[in-house]
């Protein structure tokens, strides 16, 4: 008994000696422990701080993209290389042919000037311009306000729907990951403050925090794919905008140089986009998982005119101004007038004058003549080119197109009645007008023998017997500004000029011989600030005087001229009528290269009138003509 006493005993002295050594580290098992402890800690470590990184297994079923896409362990993946695993699933390539069959004769609307705001300004650097005059814009019916995409003529490459989901979907799984990531930090932080009672837990809580763990792991996410027929659908509305083809019924479609007239196209069908079936035919191909497809757009043709239109197409609009004897001044409208003349515009579409001319530059031939500068008379490159902007205003206010962006000059013009002028400067103020026409318009542009003549050429705009009348009239004299003090090593004195403002009516003569007299505009023109030595100068200033005198007697009595010719009769003393006698309008140039051929004056039929307006003290000769440019 005591044999088995003693070995019992034995027994237990030797096992609880193994056990301390064990777990006092006698037999060398406390360094792995430790050494267990520390990797596991790192890895908490960056499990918990490193959140754009998943460190879980987190899967994701792409079955909604094929039923062969194979779901995804987000394991090891952070945004990009999930973003990427996903487009990898799938290839996104989804096009809309046009179908037009006269595809060769469809002109693309030019989208991109509705991407940038128009230059119709001048730069804040720019001291040349004369910006300062009086602004009228129309704003007109945009029918590309709606459209956002790009399409090409033949082709639309429909943006990645699937894609933008895909964005939003790998931002929620990563945005929960942060939120478990965050809740499982919390936690492990509030069991390291009670870790003396953690080593006492129960193996019942261990197999509770290793199922927690195990549901933590089986975390699972769906690709569900939102429906895309209301995208699809709005889609193909913008492209039967862009796309449509409007029948071309013979209208003109470009100027022939040589022979000076306008060429006149043949009769094409146009084309219209049927949105709603072709947008039906491409949700198909998605709901199919064919993302890829190259899908023709479902239309109709649109049938054209067989009936000639040439015999619509007249001169509806005219103007003429007269020039001056400055020669280089001369040649500066006469290459502007050539840059514009022979210009087609197509219904809808936009004229820019500064974008047809062009820079005006030593280059293409354009000399130093007479404009403003900051209230000074400057020899500019171009001098005198407002006034072919303003006789096509005038031409084609006339024709009852529309007008979209006009500026007045900073001073008073003399070469057409004030309120009438459109000043130009590159790259602004810019003249611009719309072809709000159902027909392809043209304008014909001519300089000779001191006159500058412009028509627009195409099918009556306005009612049958009706004809539009630009008329200015002068409604307050403002005061002549405050005198500047120079030295005469600055210059001449001067007596300056009053500022004026003027009222402008559309006067509309109908076909029953009623006329109607309608509000269009006003314009405000800056006075001349007056020079003056100081007192106590000794300089002789009285040839200067004289000099500045006469000019601005010339000046004004040349503006008289212009307002008397447009508006009203003449003055009977003898002295007007020698200023105020008006020049037939000449016979244009011939030359194939500048200018375009003299067309037949218009018949009462066409509506559209033609004036000649003198550009005064064209008599004078140089020296006074310096007074009287405008704009460069």
């Amino acid at each position: 008994m005591k044999l088995v006493l003693g070995a019992v005993l034995l027994f237990l002295i030797v096992g609880g000696g193994l056990v301390f050594a064990v777990r006092g580290g006698f037999i060398g098992g406390g360094a792995m422990d430790e050494s267990s402890a520390v990797a596991e800690e790192t890895t908490q470590n960056v499990l918990y701080t490193d959140t754009d990184t998943i460190h879980k297994d987190i899967t994701l079923d792409l079955s909604a993209l094929s039923p062969e896409a194979k779901s995804l362990n987000l394991n090891g993946m952070n945004r990009e290389a999930v973003k990427q695993a996903i487009h990898d699933a799938y290839s996104w390539n989804l096009v809309v042919k046009n179908a037009n069959p006269s595809i060769d004769s469809f002109k693309m609307p030019d989208l991109s000037v509705y991407d940038q705001v128009k230059e119709t300004e001048p730069s804040s650097a720019s001291g040349e311009s004369d910006n300062d005059g009086s602004v009228q814009t129309v704003a007109v019916d945009n029918p590309y306000a709606s459209v956002t995409i790009r399409p090409e003529a033949t082709s639309f490459a429909i943006p990645d729907l699937i894609g933008e989901q895909v964005e939003t979907l790998v931002e929620q799984i990563f945005t929960d990951y942060e939120a478990k990531i965050a809740e499982e930090s919390a936690s492990a932080s509030a069991d390291s403050e009670t870790s003396g009672e953690a080593e006492k837990s129960t193996d019942a809580s261990e197999a509770e925090s290793e199922t927690e763990n195990m549901t933590s792991a089986a975390l699972s996410y769906t690709l569900e794919l939102q429906d895309m027929s209301a995208q699809i659908s709005d889609y193909m509305k913008q492209l039967a905008i862009v796309w449509k083809m409007s029948p071309k019924n013979g209208d003109i479609t470009s100027y022939d140089k040589e022979s000076g007239e306008f060429v006149f196209g043949g009769s094409v069908a146009g084309y219209a986009v049927n949105a709603e079936a072709t947008a039906q035919k491409v949700m198909a191909s998605i709901e199919q998982h064919v993302y890829d497809a190259s899908i023709e757009c479902e239309g109709e043709k649109i049938s054209a005119s067989d009936s000639s239109i040439k015999d619509l197409y007249g001169t509806i609009g005219s103007f003429t101004t007269k020039t001056t004897s400055n020669a280089t001044r001369n040649k500066n409208v006469k290459l502007a007038a050539a840059a514009i003349n022979g210009t087609v515009l197509q219904p809808g579409e936009e004229f820019s004058f500064n974008k047809t001319v062009g820079q005006r530059t030593e280059a293409k031939g354009y000399g130093a003549a007479g404009a403003y500068n900051n209230g000074e008379v400057v020899q500019e490159i171009g001098g005198g080119v407002c006034q072919v902007s303003s006789t096509l205003y005038n031409a084609v206010f006339r024709s009852g197109l529309t007008t979209t962006y006009r500026r007045s000059h900073t001073f008073a013009p003399t070469y057409v009645t004030p309120g009438a002028d459109a000043t130009v400067s590159y790259p602004g103020p810019d003249y611009q007008f719309i072809n709000n026409s159902d027909h392809a318009i043209g304008i014909r542009a001519w300089y000779e023998d001191q006159t500058c003549t412009v028509q627009i050429y195409g099918v009556r705009v306005l009612p049958k017997g009706e004809s539009w009348e630009l008329v200015c009239e002068k409604t307050t004299d403002l005061p002549v500004p405050a005198p500047k003090i120079i030295t005469p090593e600055e210059g001449s004195e001067s007596a300056g000029s009053a500022g004026s403002e003027w009222q402008a009516y559309k006067v509309i003569h109908k076909a029953d011989g009623t006329t109607e007299k309608v509000k269009d505009h006003t314009a405000h023109y800056s006075g001349h600030t007056p020079k003056q030595y100081a007192p106590g100068t000794t300089e002789s200033t009285a040839e200067s005087s004289i000099a500045e005198s006469g000019e601005s007697t010339a000046e004004s009595g040349s503006t008289t001229e212009s307002t008397v010719a447009e508006n009203g009769p003449k003055p009977s003393t003898d002295e007007t009528k020698s200023t105020t006698e008006t020049k037939p309008a000449p016979t244009p140039e011939t030359s194939p290269a500048e200018t375009a051929k003299k067309p037949e004056a218009p018949t009462p039929e066409t509506g559209s009138s033609h004036e000649v307006i003198e550009a005064p003290g064209a008599a004078e000769g140089p020296d006074s003509d310096d007074i009287i440019q405008d704009g460069p």
